[in-house]
């Protein structure tokens, strides 16, 4: 067994809910399979695009398969400073920009939910959060440049 895959109780029903439809691809994709087979175009394009195609919905599969076995869901921070799985809101002080982000594990950061930016606490500016508490002010290098943060509010889970 892999090392387990820390990720937050909402992470795992999204890779649940991922696998969910790759399992409906893949149905699809072997309906499609079926159809040019018995299209008796063995020699076809069509035939090894469906192919290829279910193999890679297949492989998709075996991976989110692998971290759902392997997740080890975090219970909720009752902590006051920011930890895994933490929703805060935060400021850029240099342009005044206010966004709620949740920290969250790699496998987890997809963009955003319901307006909530999922940041990675591999990123920079998500591991420079990690312990912080509201009303912290931190820099944090982004390529050639210097950005500052401000922890305004820790929501509680």
């Amino acid at each position: 067994m892999a090392s387990p895959i820390q990720v937050t109780a909402a992470g795992l029903q999204r890779l649940q809910g991922s696998l969910d439809r790759e399992r409906e691809r893949a149905e699809e994709a072997r309906r499609v399979l079926r159809e040019q087979m018995e299209a008796n175009e063995a020699e076809s394009l069509g035939l090894t695009e469906a192919q290829q195609h279910l193999a890679a919905i297949e492989a998709r599969i075996e991976e989110l398969e692998g971290m759902i076995a392997d997740a080890e869901v975090l219970p909720a921070s009752t902590s006051d400073a920011v930890a895994l799985g933490s929703t805060l809101t935060l400021l850029n002080v240099e342009n005044g920009q206010v966004r709620r982000v949740r920290l969250v594990s790699p496998v987890e950061a997809t963009g955003s939910v319901d307006g909530v930016a999922l940041i990675s606490t591999q990123s920079p500016v998500g591991a420079a959060l990690l312990g912080r508490r509201v009303g912290e002010t931190f820099s944090v290098r982004l390529g050639g440049r210097t950005a500052e943060y401000q922890v305004r509010s820790l929501e509680e889970a």
